[in-house]
């Protein structure tokens, strides 16, 4: 069996530490830069290592494939958005467009409400 590296509780000074320098982060704004390579944010990222909560102490940079998955969510959204006006413009319902693109009745919605489009409720005969 494997030994385990047992983290070591930090002392006084070391919580204190490590609370100034994010602190000294949050004011300088960097809170939703997951990426940030500025002084304080490496600094931060040393002493959070010091203390055993990091296993490396840079920062690393995301992969490409966030990237790539992000566009091709959004390319997606882009086809059943024209999907969706298509099938609203021959007057069917949203059970009826959410069954016909195999797509929940709250997705239909929301693209419906953000690009704007008109579907009908009730079926007119």
């Amino acid at each position: 069996m494997s030994k385990v590296k047992k983290r070591v509780r930090p002392t006084k000074e070391q919580a204190q530490e490590l609370n100034r320098r994010l602190d000294a982060v949050v004011e300088a704004g960097h809170t939703n830069n997951l990426y940030c390579d500025c002084e304080l944010c490496q600094a931060l990222a040393e002493q959070a290592k010091l203390m055993g909560y990091r296993t490396y102490s840079s920062i690393k940079r995301p992969s490409e494939k966030w990237n790539r998955r992000k566009q091709e969510y959004e390319r997606k959204r882009q086809i059943d958005f024209v999907k969706v006006a298509n099938l609203a413009g021959q007057g069917l319902t949203y059970a009826e467009i959410s069954e016909k693109m195999h797509r929940s009745k709250g997705y239909i919605n929301r693209i419906a409400k953000e690009f704007d489009i008109k579907i009908f409720t009730k079926k007119e005969r």
